[in-house]
């Protein structure tokens, strides 16, 4: 918080308590604090709508004047922050001295270098982070890609404003598909074990798509696959005795890494963790081995995708704190249905189980009629885990629109669960009970849109290890054309122009919104684009190299004492439009967590951006004395301090030329 917003947090909580007896937090107090549409409004406004909870009475434009004349005798006390306050119908606006106020931010971003804006919350939350989930034994498809980019992002945003924040990837690992993989792999001889060896996962993508063609075919393979993936199921569940409570109170006792063990099984890896080459003999030795066989290919198809994903993680700087799978979860499916069924939550609805959620017209299926498990039912499970473990204040699961049904009744099942409580046993359900109340209220479905029009010269885009080359390839040819790189530094560059042009173009528009992509438009220089931040950035890079006044660390090397800018240069109504906006970038940042929208802040840093660019089209600072020159470049420096801050915040690579 500034000392400007600080001082009237000060006074409003000062005034309230005063005049109503009322004490309010400096939280409460700042909320009130807005900042006013149009600049005629000054710079800070107090709108009397609000005042009313606090004792405050009569019609708003008459609050407005009480409020004004509590404010009007203490002005004295802080004319040196602001030079007028005015009231305006139910708003008492606030103007600030502009040059204080200008000189006040650039100093305040020059002493907190990579901190300014941090936030330190009292208590911190601790927040799951759920997104990405790609399936395993499929390429990571640009389906994905949104969940992933928005996930991250939260993260970061999440984390930069103080909060404990823990990044899960809940993998697709479980369900019947895998029943027909596994009948794929072992019915095909002709299977090409160079080619599985060079590209694993798109190989069992292949025989996926080849078997399920087979199977619209001949029927009868569905009824092989239902059978290998029932015997897997079965297998896993044994493999797992003693049920939901017991696994909870392993977790108490410190034992919260998976259950589902590693592919150490039948030779999958060596000795030293090394996957090992799939060869005939290995084929055969997993399928002629009846059910261990099964959950081996199993494990062996998980770990190969898991291997392939890291490497396209890696390529776009996503990273996670663990990964899980619904199959851990899918094991104790059985347990949720009986204590959900036996306590009257639940009821069984022509052979499936059901659950009739308040306010719904659908009811959550939590089994089928043969006793499959089912996704909700694995959620259930995964999210009474997850409290178990991390004992979290706010789960957020980062997955699309489509999916909202699902959400809100996996919400209402817990609130469900919460309210009928003692209608289930304590006997064996102990932990059970403990965990599953804790968790109504706290889980939150961030959703968004499709992504609409990708292609790449081959035809429509599936694969985002094919995006992400032709987003290189084509990144490549506009930084020839257009002159902003070198043939030496072409690849590297042009790789992060590509990944930080798509990522931006992801979260630039509010993520309920469906993201037109066009190749053109996501890769241009000038616009609402990635490549016109990172080349802002750049930008100021290269000035402040030319005017040679930057230190080592990226900051000024003159020091940050007192120094004013003035009303009478040429340039203060710029300075001041650009110090007022980045004197917004806490508010930006908190505001982009709370509404859990990335979209927040790339909207702030483009405008941030664009008023550095018209800055830097209107005035020269070269050949100017040193006087003149240093504040200015203090300033231009906490441009690119805020703007490298969201960049980062935002997943998109920065760079230091281009």
């Amino acid at each position: 918080m500034d000392i400007f917003k600080e001082s009237l947090v000060s006074f409003i909580k000062t005034a309230i308590k005063e005049k109503k007896n009322i004490d309010i937090t400096n939280e409460e107090s700042e909320k009130l604090i807005k900042n006013p549409p149009d600049v005629s409004f000054g710079d800070y406004s107090l709108a009397a709508y609000y005042m009313a909870r606090y004792g405050f009475k009569g019609k708003p434009e008459e609050i407005a004047e009480e409020i004004f004349n509590i404010f009007m005798p203490n002005l004295a006390r802080i004319e040196d922050l602001f030079d007028k306050i005015e009231i305006k119908g139910a708003y008492v606006n606030f103007f600030v001295n502009k040059a204080r106020f200008a000189s006040f931010v650039v100093r305040d971003v020059s002493g907190s270098g990579g901190d300014y804006g941090k936030g330190s919350p009292e208590k911190p939350l601790r927040v799951i982070i759920d997104f990405s989930s790609p399936n395993i034994a499929k390429p990571f498809g640009v389906g994905h890609l949104r969940s992933t980019v928005i996930g991250m992002s939260l993260s970061n945003i999440y984390k930069f404003c103080g909060h404990n924040v823990i990044k899960i990837n809940y993998l697709g690992d479980f369900g019947t598909q895998f029943g027909k993989l596994i009948t794929a792999f072992c019915r095909y001889d002709d299977i090409d074990f160079d080619e599985f060896e060079v590209n694993p996962v798109k190989s069992l993508y292949n025989l996926y798509v080849r078997i399920h063609k087979e199977a619209e075919e001949d029927p009868s393979v569905d009824d092989v696959a239902r059978d290998n993936f029932k015997e897997l199921e079965e297998g896993l569940v044994r493999g797992n005795a003693g049920g939901l409570e017991d696994r909870l109170g392993s977790i108490d006792g410190g034992q919260t890494e998976s259950v589902m063990g590693t592919a150490l099984d039948m030779g999958v890896m060596d000795n030293k963790g090394k996957q090992l080459r799939i060869t005939k003999e290995l084929k055969s030795r997993f399928c002629d081995s009846g059910p261990d066989g099964k959950i081996s290919l199993w494990k062996f198809f998980r770990n190969l995708s898991k291997k392939e994903f890291e490497g396209i993680y890696e390529k776009i700087d996503i990273k996670f704190d663990y990964y899980e799978g619904e199959a851990e979860s899918a094991v104790f499916s059985n347990d949720i249905k009986e204590i959900l069924l036996k306590s009257g939550i639940a009821e069984e609805s022509e052979g499936a189980v059901i659950i009739n959620i308040k306010g719904g017209k659908t009811p959550a299926l939590i089994a089928k009629s043969d006793g499959t498990s089912l996704y909700f039912s694995r959620d259930i499970v995964t999210a009474i885990f997850r409290m178990a473990k991390y004992n979290f204040d706010k789960m957020i699961y980062v997955v699309g629109s489509e999916q909202s049904l699902h959400f809100n009744q996996l919400c209402g099942v817990f609130d469900i669960i919460k309210e009928n409580l003692n209608k289930i046993s304590e006997k064996d359900n102990t932990r059970f009970k403990r965990y599953a109340s804790l968790i109504s209220g706290r889980l939150v479905h961030v959703k968004f849109g499709r992504i609409i029009g990708m292609s790449t010269r081959k035809g429509n885009l599936v694969f985002l290890e094919d995006y992400i080359k032709e987003a290189s390839l084509k990144a490549k040819e506009k930084l020839l054309l257009d002159n902003k790189i070198t043939e030496a530094d072409k690849d590297g560059t042009s790789l992060k122009v590509g990944i930080g042009a798509v990522i931006f173009n992801d979260l630039k528009t509010r993520r309920t919104t469906d993201v037109n992509f066009n190749w053109d438009n996501v890769l241009s220089f000038e616009g609402q684009t990635g490549p016109y931040l990172q080349y802002t950035v750049s930008r100021i890079n290269s000035l402040v190299s030319k005017l040679g006044v930057v230190d080592s660390e990226g900051g000024a090397a003159s020091d940050t004492a007192d120094f004013l800018f003035s009303k009478n240069d040429d340039d203060f109504n710029d300075i001041f439009l650009i110090t007022k906006q980045i004197s917004g970038f806490r508010d930006a940042v908190g505001s982009a967590m709370e509404l859990n929208e990335p979209s927040v802040l790339s909207s702030y840093a483009l405008e941030l951006a664009s008023l550095f660019n018209r800055y830097y089209q209107n005035y020269r600072l070269i050949g100017n004395d040193s006087d003149y020159i240093k504040p200015r470049l203090l300033m231009l420096s906490a441009v690119r301090t805020v703007l490298t801050q969201i960049l980062n915040l935002l997943c998109v690579p920065v760079l230091e030329r281009m």
